[in-house]
């Protein structure tokens, strides 16, 4: 019988066995933090929180403040207070016969006028207490108050900065003193009968009859090694707690005889100074009598609480605080730590543990705030402390060793499912591997495919080209030729031009659809050359100034003065985004101004031009702004326009992405449109010296259209030095070259253009570009123009 009792007895207590090193281990460190004082500052917050919290308690009418405010300050003019108006004042409340009065102010010194008056007010008053102070540093008494009614005015303040205890007496070199709060109560109770005495539990510390006033010595409850020894008798502050525990009135007041008798009689009246540039107050775990809103006390307020307590301990058996002995706190803590050693233990359901350690946690609080409301201060936060950490600690490690015992039992069932798996999967490996190798060879095949139709539809995009742009090229030229004919009618004239601007409309869809295809496919590429910003500029300015004075638009062109004069970068796409982008807001704007400003974003690795296009156009809804870079796709007004194709600003979007840029809009319906676009170029080095781009010879025609991107041609070459070299040449070379442009002989104009000599290279290589993009209608018309000189 006993064996088996033994067994169950071990068995029951194996858990506790695993976990017994680690809870002495966190045990030994809760002691030395307690033993150390780490949990000071905790402990004497909770105990602030516990009395800031309590239920509140009705006024003390016992007590009644004279207050020192800024208004009797002012009203007086002047401050510390003369001698005169505090005699005043203290034989205005003796008039109405106070148990006790204490002046809360140092009057070592005499302030005149009036310190006659006041040394008669300090001998004559019997209930009269002054004060001075006795710890370091020292200030002396008032010179006609006896010694046995003079209190000293010292107070002990926490590491933190806040008052908690009170110091009712203390042994000077001469003698022992009392304090000023603890002569004022004696002086209330003695009409009552009622001595102060020696304790009788405590020899060495005060009672009033049986209400034995607790003595903080150097470990009181979260106290460890406080400033109490000696013949220090300290008291731990009960504030009351109360939205008006006293009553206050002010020293202007009293000086006018404006106070009811009634708040004098019998009551023991403290006079003191009540405003924040005298700086006598301190940090409390209860708000101020005087202003609520202040995080401060006042020392007249510190007396206050401090009678107030060993008079409510004496006649209204109200509880002090005190605390247990050390042994008793250690044990408390040390049954913390057990209680969590239990639970970890013995609950193996980790929501039932949180549930139960919630439920400690809130009786732990509950026990220590209902302790503290009778008057005694419990050990909380290391208590807690050792509770949780053992608790959740042990928790977390059994939850551990739990997981792994599960780990290894799902371990072996994976090695038993795995091993069964084993064939299978060698099964459909087999047959996947034969999937995927068809799969392959499809994907194979159908790669093949798309590079076939890829380079099918490159061929078809070239012949297309090819076959639409030499008839295209014929009707434009023979069009304009016909257009100098003087011969012909003024209808015939107009259906001319109209043949004239079709065909060109039509030239540049071929062109955009083009340039499309060529960035869809990739093969789009920067062609980064030096060149002058400040001449692609005005290029650009001069091809537009002209169209918007024309309808009666202002043009205005503001360029930031700090940026650089030569670059490098792709200038032809720039221009073709800024035409594209000038274009829209010329074609949609029909009063007003357009205005192209170019700055440049701070400098990183390379220098990011802005360039913003701004209007006073027709608007664009925000519901369609997503349509403006979408191919093929037209806003309303681009719709009712009838012009364009929706490939301009796509394509030019895409051109600024090339440049490591983007073109952003921003617009409001029949306020304007501001389009802004940015491209990343380098600073030339100074040998560079690009060739001016000012008068370069591109022709834009007045039908060009408002989303249309101009076709990439040199921008190196201007229409004089094209004029000035072919002036050079022969004229029969001329008028050869000029036939062949004309009847769009494309081989015969390039064999021409190969006699150019090597010298004029540029100017050869830009006419070769022109007849490429069979853009002849530019060579007959230069031509046409020397032949005629």
């Amino acid at each position: 019988m006993n064996i088996e009792i033994w067994h169950r007895l071990r068995k029951s207590l194996s858990p506790l066995q695993l976990v017994a090193l680690p809870s002495v281990l966190v045990l030994s460190l809760i002691l030395g933090g307690r033993w150390t004082g780490a949990f000071q500052y905790l402990e004497w917050r909770a105990l602030d929180a516990f009395i800031k919290y309590r239920p509140s308690e009705s006024e003390d009418q016992r007590i009644l403040l004279v207050k020192i405010d800024e208004a009797t300050i002012r009203s007086l003019g002047r401050y510390p207070i003369p001698d005169q108006y505090l005699a005043q004042v203290l034989t205005q409340l003796q008039r109405h016969q106070p148990r006790a009065i204490g002046l809360d102010l140092f009057r070592d010194l005499p302030i005149e006028p009036g310190s006659a008056d006041l040394a008669i007010a300090f001998r004559d008053m019997d209930n009269l207490f002054g004060i001075d102070k006795v710890l370091p540093e020292t200030v002396d008494p008032p010179p006609s108050l006896p010694i046995d009614r003079l209190g000293f005015a010292d107070a002990p303040i926490d590491q933190d900065g806040r008052q908690r205890r009170a110091l009712l007496g203390t042994q000077t070199p001469k003698e022992f003193r009392f304090s000023l709060a603890l002569l004022l109560a004696e002086a209330y109770l003695t009409p009552r009968k009622i001595q102060l005495e020696n304790g009788r539990h405590d020899p060495s510390t005060m009672r009033f009859r049986s209400a034995e006033i607790p003595r903080i010595r150097a470990n009181f409850g979260g106290y460890i090694r406080a400033s109490a020894g000696g013949g220090d008798m300290q008291m731990l502050l009960n504030f009351r707690n109360g939205p008006q525990a006293f009553q206050a009135i002010s020293f202007k007041q009293v000086l006018s005889g404006d106070v009811s008798p009634d708040l004098i009689k019998n009551r023991i009246v403290i006079i003191g100074v009540t405003t924040p540039s005298a700086k006598d107050y301190s940090s409390a775990a209860v708000p101020s009598v005087i202003d609520d809103r202040k995080h401060w006390v006042y020392g007249v307020e510190f007396h206050a609480h401090t009678i107030s307590q060993i008079l409510s301990a004496t006649l209204d058996q109200r509880p002090m605080i005190s605390a247990w002995p050390e042994w008793a706190e250690y044990l408390c803590i040390v049954l913390g730590g057990v209680v969590g050693i239990l639970i970890a233990a013995y609950i193996r359901s980790p929501r039932y543990t949180l549930l139960a350690i919630a439920l400690v946690t809130l009786l732990v609080i509950g026990c220590s705030y209902l302790a503290l409301l009778w008057g005694w201060w419990l050990p909380m936060v290391p208590t807690l402390a050792n509770f949780l950490l053992i608790s959740l600690g042990l928790d977390a490690f059994y939850q551990y060793d739990r997981l792994i015992q599960t780990n290894i039992k799902a371990q072996q069932q994976t090695l038993r499912i795995l091993k069964q798996a084993k064939t299978n999967l060698e099964i459909q490996v087999a047959h996947r591997t034969s999937e995927l190798q068809q799969a392959n060879l499809e994907l194979s095949q159908a790669k093949e495919a798309a590079e076939m139709a890829s380079r099918a539809k490159g061929k078809f995009l070239a012949k297309m080209s090819h076959e639409l742009r030499t008839p295209l090229n014929a009707i434009l030229g023979f069009s304009q030729m016909m257009a100098q004919d003087s011969t012909l009618s003024e209808a015939n004239h107009k259906r001319t031009r109209l043949i004239n601007q079709s065909g060109e409309h039509l030239l540049g869809l071929i062109n955009d659809i083009l340039s499309l295809a060529k960035l869809e496919s990739g093969k789009q590429s920067l062609r980064e050359a030096p060149f002058k910003l400040s001449t692609l500029i005005e290029t650009v300015e001069g091809i537009f100034r002209l169209r918007a004075e024309q309808k009666g638009l202002s043009f205005r062109v503001e360029v930031a003065p700090d940026l650089p004069f030569s670059l490098v970068g792709d200038a032809q796409k720039l221009r073709q985004v800024l035409i594209n982008l000038l274009s829209n807001a010329l074609k949609f704007t029909h009063v007003g101004h357009i205005t192209l400003r170019i700055n440049s974003l701070p400098p990183t690795d390379r220098l990011t031009l802005r360039f913003e296009v701004e209007d006073t156009g027709e608007g664009i809804a925000a519901s369609e702004l997503h349509k403006l870079f979408i191919p093929f796709e037209q806003t309303e007004s681009g719709e009712k326009s009838k012009s364009g194709t929706g490939l301009g600003l796509p394509i030019s979007q895409q051109f600024a992405q090339l440049m490591d840029g983007e073109i952003t809009v921003s617009s409001q319906v029949e306020q304007g449109t501001l389009l802004t676009f940015t491209a990343q170029v380098s600073l030339a080095d100074s040998e560079y010296s690009p060739q001016p781009i000012a008068d370069e010879a591109t022709i834009i025609p007045a039908t060009q259209r408002s989303d249309r991107v101009e076709p990439e041609v040199s921008l190196t070459v201007g229409s004089g030095t094209i004029h000035q070299v072919l002036a050079l040449m022969p004229s029969s070379w001329l008028k050869e070259l000029h036939h062949a442009a004309l009847r769009l002989k494309g081989k015969q104009v390039i064999q021409l253009l190969r006699d150019i000599p090597p010298e004029y290279d540029a100017a050869a290589h830009y006419l070769m570009n022109l007849a490429e993009n069979y853009e002849y209608a530019h060579i007959t018309e230069v031509t046409a123009q020397l032949i005629q000189e």
